[in-house]
């Protein structure tokens, strides 16, 4: 009876402190031209919804990460040269670290 008591107050303290996380993405951008991330960038995130750093603050999401990321890579079909795409992906978090 002791374990089972400990296993169920362990397990709901777990269940409790769970938060929520999603994976946001910006719009692509040619990897030759500036993609700045900006309080007005807007980030799709499944979970979420599409909506910018603000927005996602005010609803009580925060930023755990970062990270500028090549979503496309491809050669010019004019020049054969490689040419890129990049966007901004951000991991958000909710609830309890």
């Amino acid at each position: 009876m002791r374990r089972l008591t400990a296993f169920a107050l362990i397990f709901a303290s777990s269940a409790a402190s769970a938060g929520q996380a999603d994976v946001c993405y910006s719009a692509s951008a040619p990897g030759d031209s500036p993609n700045k991330l900006t309080a007005s960038t807007a980030l799709d995130c499944p979970s979420a919804g599409r909506h910018t750093l603000p927005q996602l603050a005010q609803a009580g999401w925060s930023v755990a990460s970062v990270q500028s990321v090549v979503v496309d890579y491809s050669p010019d079909p004019a020049t054969h040269m490689p040419r890129s795409a990049t966007a901004w992906m951000l991991v958000i978090q909710k609830g309890s670290p």
